[in-house]
């Protein structure tokens, strides 16, 4: 294995650990939701398990704008978008058809029409997690008029950019509006990409900054503090409410935005081969690590299909389970669809979409 590929240890970690925490995300969901999520031992240990873990989808395109805004990895507006276009287009397409066909032939009266089923794709009601291959897309059209400003400007500007763009998403959740109301945004296929713009830029802003070492602990400190917070205040009728106003507990909350820079710049620092982690930057791990995020991808589009699988069949339990029970189904849509994904990927035209 190269140096290179070493040096890039940090982004097959964080791919790995994000689409598992989506994952863990969906499995536990149900149950950190319900009724009980405040005043049972099953809600709070589902409450741990997923509220911690908002970071995971921000994280995912910081690293697409770590790589993708790299102006010595670009050829041209061209041959981006070929690619991009190959890569992106298929999966979407494919996965929206196969859970439409999936809810229409298990959910009753859920297919109304090809125009009612439309206006669910494009406002992401098919499945809870297909939005982000509109995401991706939409950033990477923008892509080829980003890369020539990075490649002429300084981090400095970066930054500020990431910055005025990251505070979109954050003001459209303020009480801003008429009577306190939040602004709100609009959510649509064609402007998911809006909202993940500033956390688009602060993955390149951010790449090859390393913490002192000093500030590796407190770093640490913070996001352990940053998910207990999360973790306590999210629908809790005993956490203020300006504290939900102001810093919810949601995709594009401040908090969260912290959170997830935190933990690019934690991984970004530790896993090297001179960092804490050294460990996990060894040849045979990185192996393992880098099978699993090449196929990352693949894993989010398919796990929630497996997820329904197993709970419409009853072999995973009822969508709100004690939490030994979670656990388990965490592990087993976590296994199952790796394994899937790593076996079908074998298959020239399957691997298109994964």
């Amino acid at each position: 294995m190269t140096a290179a590929a070493t040096s890039l240890a940090w982004v097959s970690w964080l791919r790995t650990v994000a689409v598992l925490g989506v994952v863990m995300i969906h499995t536990v969901g149900a149950t950190a939701s319900g009724p009980g999520s405040t005043s049972t031992v099953d809600g709070w240990v589902a409450r741990a398990l997923d509220l911690p873990l908002l970071w995971a989808v921000p994280v995912f395109v910081m690293l697409s704008g770590a790589l993708s805004l790299d102006p010595a990895r670009y050829r041209g507006s061209g041959a981006y978008l070929r690619r991009r276009a190959w890569r992106l287009v298929p999966g979407l397409v494919v996965w929206h058809v196969v859970y439409v066909a999936y809810l229409a032939l298990t959910r009753d009266a859920w297919w109304q029409g090809a125009a009612a089923t439309l206006a669910r794709v494009v406002q992401g009601q098919v499945a809870p997690h297909l939005y982000f291959f509109w995401i991706v897309l939409g950033l990477s059209v923008l892509t080829p008029l980003l890369v020539p400003w990075v490649a002429r400007t300084s981090r400095r500007e970066w930054v500020v950019a990431a910055l005025v763009a990251y505070a979109v998403p954050v003001l459209s959740t303020w009480p801003l509006g008429t009577d306190g109301a939040r602004v709100g945004l609009s959510h649509a296929a064609w402007s998911w990409w809006l909202p993940y713009l500033g956390a688009y830029l602060m993955g390149w802003a951010l790449r090859g900054i390393l913490l002192p070492g000093r500030l590796v602990g407190p770093a640490v400190l913070a996001v352990a503090g940053l998910s207990a917070l999360l973790t306590w205040q999210w629908r809790n009728p005993e956490a203020p409410a300006w504290l939900e106003q102001w810093l919810g507990a949601h995709y594009y909350s401040p908090t969260v935005a912290l959170l997830a820079v935190l933990v690019l710049l934690l991984a970004q620092t530790t896993l090297r081969a001179d960092g804490l982690l050294e460990v996990l930057t060894r040849p045979g791990v990185l192996r393992v690590v880098d099978a699993v995020a090449a196929a990352s991808m693949g894993i989010f589009a398919l796990h929630y299909l497996v997820l329904l699988v197993g709970i419409d069949t009853g072999l995973l339990g009822e969508p709100v389970a004690t939490w030994p029970v979670l656990i388990v189904r965490f592990v087993v849509v976590s296994v199952v669809t790796t394994a899937l994904v790593l076996v079908l990927r074998r298959v020239p035209v399957v691997r298109q979409v994964l």
